[in-house]
């Protein structure tokens, strides 16, 4: 079997590591109602189940990659899925909301390994002039596993039951597990080193925080995922509430952001024969800040209408597209060979609290029309940009 094994995994094995962490964030939340019903607890105490999985995802990701740094990406991502499966299926089994909540922090540390991992195992295996494609297709792993695991979940739940949505994910899991242990071989590049792990990892985050073109790459990738988290915070109660959406169309809403961000990765590895790679960082971010401003005027002109939404969405998608793979490629590139790991758990990590925070934020605002939406997207877009134009580009 370790005849298999490659330095250069394939990057659907990457990908399916990627988008079983994302299916597991979100696969669930169609079950929620039902969660709390079942264990006779507020709808509030049941979502606690989402925040936390976030918290836990960011935070465990400061750990797991400085670790594959000093000990090597394989034994680490092959002990984060065996921790993922064993966290979904006791989150199948919990007897109590405390221990779903328990079971779903443990779920997202596991979880974190895929991301993580796959992004630095992607810069460690390809060369500069390819790591942008390969990108491309790990961030629209991580676009659509958000968008579609909601749509499965429901599925799964007219089936079955909310329980039957953490069974999918443990057999997702333990499939990735095994074709990681029959395929995957040691990525990273070796060192040596005395020092001791708690002191390897401040360093390798202070050497990697201490770039000014890692910190702006940063900075755009971040304002990519954050733009969606934007939309996806704030666009149930606008679609379903005030536009009279029903639940299972909103679904398509989502589709359309992650769909088309996905065209826009394919397009940005094309568009890469004649604009240089860290320029179309900007051509991406400058896209997302036009759709977002198409949702602003709409809104100050008193049309509140999915069109409304749904033709800004597909602009979005695309600049997103064009902007997050370049964005994480180059980001990585700045970092030297043996911090990739720290690089990529910092950029994980930002993403990650970025987006709880946004989440919260959303969550106060009123959303009477799709002004606050785009008011919010263009702010990060543009803060994006910024980043780029001042620590990159410079």
């Amino acid at each position: 079997m370790s005849s298999l094994r490659t330095a250069r995994p394939p990057i659907w094995l990457l990908m399916m590591a990627t988008i079983a962490s994302q299916l597991a964030m979100t696969i669930y939340l169609p079950a929620l109602p039902g969660i709390a019903q079942h264990f006779n607890v507020p709808y509030g105490t049941a979502q606690l189940t989402l925040s936390i999985y976030l918290l836990a995802f960011a935070f465990a990701q400061l750990a797991v990659g400085p670790l594959s740094d000093r000990i090597g990406r394989r034994p680490v991502l092959l002990g984060a899925l065996v921790i993922f499966v064993v966290a979904s299926i006791a989150c199948a089994l919990a007897v109590s909301v405390e221990m779903l909540i328990g079971a779903r922090m443990l779920q997202a540390c596991g979880a974190c390994g895929g991301v993580v991992l796959g992004r630095a195992i992607v810069r460690d295996s390809r060369t500069t002039q390819e790591a942008p494609k390969a990108m491309g297709y790990m961030a629209s792993g991580m676009a659509l596993g958000p968008a579609l695991a909601p749509l499965l979940g429901g599925q799964v739940l007219v089936l079955v039951d909310w329980r039957a949505t953490f069974w999918v994910t443990a057999l997702v899991g333990a499939l990735v597990l095994m074709l990681t242990f029959l395929i995957l071989g040691e990525t990273a590049p070796r060192q040596k080193t005395a020092s001791s792990w708690l002191r390897g990892l401040i360093e390798g985050f202070a050497i990697v925080i201490r770039s000014r073109r890692f910190v702006g790459l940063m900075i755009a990738a971040t304002s990519a995922s954050a733009a969606f988290n934007i939309f996806f915070s704030g666009g149930p109660i606008l679609l379903i509430n005030v536009m009279g959406v029903s639940a299972a169309l909103f679904g398509w809403f989502t589709l359309a952001w992650a769909g088309n961000f996905v065209i826009g990765s394919l397009l940005q590895t094309r568009l890469h024969l004649y604009i240089k790679s860290i320029n179309l960082i900007a051509v991406g971010q400058l896209v997302l800040v036009v759709g977002a401003l198409g949702m602003v005027i709409t809104a100050l002109a008193g049309y509140v209408a999915p069109l409304a939404l749904i033709i800004p969405l597909i602009i979005m998608g695309l600049g997103n597209g064009l902007n997050m793979p370049n964005a994480m490629a180059n980001a990585l590139a700045a970092a030297p060979a043996n911090h990739v790991g720290a690089a990529s758990a910092l950029m994980g990590f930002v993403q990650m609290l970025t987006a709880a925070a946004l989440t919260v934020l959303m969550g106060y605002l009123p959303h009477e029309s799709q002004l606050n939406i785009g008011l919010g997207i263009a702010l990060v877009g543009l803060a994006g940009f910024a980043g780029w134009a001042l620590l990159v580009r410079r």
